[in-house]
């Protein structure tokens, strides 16, 4: 009898392990499948692995592939996919590229207002340049690039471009005058830095460092980071803070990539870009400052100049694109409070 028993509860017991068995494998392959399934979409970058726009957009796929919606992001940093960022844009029209980080400049040459961005004193602090990108204008731009194929999902930091040179500190725009500054390959950008009082000469980035080495340019202007990072307290003695230009970036993807994902999906990459923006704005702050700490170690000496006598010599700069797309968008930006 005792034995009896113990016969059905061992077959009961193994009937219940089988049971187990299949429902756990049903499980495992159903996920499996799901993994197999997974789309991989590649985050274009031309900066190298080490700066913060890349350790911010592995923040956001981290973010995102933890939440297994079946998607995947990786980012593919110091240009794996192409050095050139217009390359990017066309690739994503093209289908090339999936998802890229760029700057607002080469947008510009696909949706000619962008060129807003590139306007000198735009941006009064970090506030208002959060305000403004977080709002109904940040928004309308990235609004724009749906026509042109592309999905607009967050805003990019850079911090402020600053004048350094190796002659003199830049306090006023009398004391730009005489100093050849290397300026981007950009009529508004010439025509800014000859607003402010200097000779603008357009140089490929490469070659300015060789130019201050040699003296056939006296300076250039960008942010601290750069400045950093490309040794130029090297070869120039002054960083003026002048804060003349700030032009953020912008993380889009393609349409094509964008539609071939569900609602689900779309609702959480949506949501982690909007935190994505908010932590890459903080995160360039603390770089800023980590660098500017760090300039001044390095023997390069920093002085504040006259920003509001500044911006007033590089109003007529504006005219030139209120020609073209008309003011209002000028005014919005320059009334947020």
């Amino acid at each position: 009898m005792i034995l009896y028993i113990l016969t059905i509860h061992k077959s009961k017991g193994a009937k219940m392990i089988n049971k187990i068995s299949k429902i756990l494998f049903a499980f495992l392959f159903v996920m499996g499948l799901q993994s197999a399934n997974a789309q991989t979409i590649r985050i274009a970058s031309v900066s190298g692995p080490d700066h913060h726009h890349n350790k911010a957009l592995n923040w956001f796929a981290d973010k995102v592939n933890k939440q297994n919606i079946g998607v995947t992001f990786k980012v593919l940093s110091g240009g794996q996919l192409g050095k050139s960022e217009r390359a990017y844009i066309e690739g994503m029209q093209q289908g090339t590229i999936q998802m890229p980080q760029v700057s607002t400049g080469p947008m510009a040459g696909f949706v000619g207002e962008f060129d807003i961005f590139s306007l000198p004193y735009m941006f009064r602090d970090t506030a208002h340049f959060k305000k403004v990108l977080s709002g109904p204008i940040g928004d309308k731009f990235l609004g724009m690039l749906d026509a042109k194929g592309m999905k607009g999902l967050a805003w990019f930091d850079n911090g402020y471009r600053n004048m350094f040179n190796g002659t003199k500190p830049i306090k006023e725009p009398s004391d730009m005058s005489g100093l050849k500054i290397r300026v981007m390959k950009s009529p508004l950008m010439v025509n800014t830095v000859n607003a402010m009082g200097g000779s603008a000469t357009p140089m490929a980035y490469g070659e300015l460092y060789t130019a201050l080495q040699q003296g056939v340019l006296d300076g250039g202007e960008n942010a601290a980071g750069n400045v950093l990072n490309d040794k130029f307290f090297e070869v120039s003695k002054y960083y003026s803070i002048t804060q003349h230009f700030r032009p953020p970036g912008v993380v889009v993807m393609s349409k094509k990539t964008w539609n071939s994902l569900d609602s689900k999906q779309k609702s959480v990459i949506e949501k982690a870009a909007a935190e994505l923006q908010e932590y890459e704005i903080d995160l360039t702050t603390k770089i800023v400052k980590g660098a500017m700490k760090s300039l001044k170690k390095k023997g390069m000496k920093i002085n504040k100049a006259n920003v509001p006598a500044f911006a007033e010599a590089v109003k007529p700069v504006y005219k030139s694109y209120s020609d073209k797309y008309g003011s209002g968008d000028i005014d919005a930006i320059l009334g947020t409070k």
